[in-house]
């Protein structure tokens, strides 16, 4: 059983390309982004609005929804719901699972709505394994043999997502923004450093990434800072690290991406690492 909480970020440590969320209720992300990760998400009661790829989808019981790795979206609460859990997968582990499945060296995107209830209970019940005490590789076979039901269902027609199919001056925006997070970046120096206008790298930004490149960046570092702070850096220091003004700017932004502060994400770390220890 999960502790009774609003919020909560479960990790474990011997597989570290999983996270879990549980929340009493559906918080809202309002502020658009993508993950690495795909993420397959279910709610036991009520309702959720998500827009994936600028497309409405109503998350709701007895129903999954699934983000593809790279699928820009954000969700709204207008409903009353209760809860809430999301299984993150990190996108280089998924890819290579499906590299070996399906003999291809991309990702095959999976339909955004999962309305099926074999696969809904299969859920639920791999949320709990993955959660409660049991022996780590039960929890791998548990999650393989899930993601393999799925796979046999929707996976029909091989439609690829176009994660590295960028043009060169998106290649080239994406590295330099890699190397130099934690700079104050400006589109006029980052134009002047690859050659091209700033009215080009707003274009490119919007035609293959599907954000604004202010919203890319601030992506890139929000997500980066949740990295370094899953590896015990100090809050204050990843802010910074990552480019950041400060703490409040980096908490700011990390609750309209994952609805809740850098604090309780950095106590949630802690306790799964205290879980793991006990067990």
């Amino acid at each position: 059983m999960i502790e009774n909480t609003n919020n909560r970020i479960f990790k474990i440590p011997q597989l570290s390309y999983l996270e879990l969320k549980y929340s009493t209720r559906f918080f809202e992300c309002p502020q658009k982004h993508y993950h690495n990760m795909i993420c397959i998400i279910g709610l036991k009661e009520g309702r959720a609005k998500f827009i994936v790829n600028d497309k409405e989808l109503i998350l709701k019981e007895k129903r999954l929804i699934i983000i593809n790795p790279n699928e820009v979206h954000y969700s709204i609460c207008d409903d009353e719901n209760k809860d809430y859990y999301v299984i993150y997968i990190q996108r280089d582990w998924y890819k290579n699972l499906q590299n070996q499945l399906f003999d291809t060296k991309d990702i095959i995107a999976l339909s955004n709505i999962i309305d099926d209830l074999d696969l809904n209970k299969e859920f639920f019940e791999l949320f709990n394994i993955l959660y409660e005490k049991s022996d780590v590789i039960k929890k791998e076979l548990e999650l393989l043999t899930f993601l393999k039901n799925i796979f046999n269902k929707y996976v029909s027609e091989k439609t690829f997502l176009k994660i590295d199919e960028t043009t060169k001056i998106a290649k080239d925006f994406k590295e330099y923004v890699e190397k130099n997070i934690s700079s104050k970046l400006t589109l006029t120096s980052i134009s002047k450093e690859l050659k091209v206008s700033p009215y080009h790298i707003i274009r490119i930004c919007n035609q293959d990434f599907g954000l604004s490149a202010n919203a890319y960046i601030v992506n890139k570092r929000v997500h980066r800072a949740k990295k370094l702070i899953s590896q015990g850096v100090d809050i204050s220091e990843a802010a910074v690290e990552v480019g950041f003004y400060d703490q409040s700017h980096l908490t700011n932004v990390f609750k309209k991406v994952f609805a809740l502060t850098p604090k309780a994400y950095q106590n949630d770390i802690n306790k799964s690492r205290k879980k793991e220890k006990d067990e």
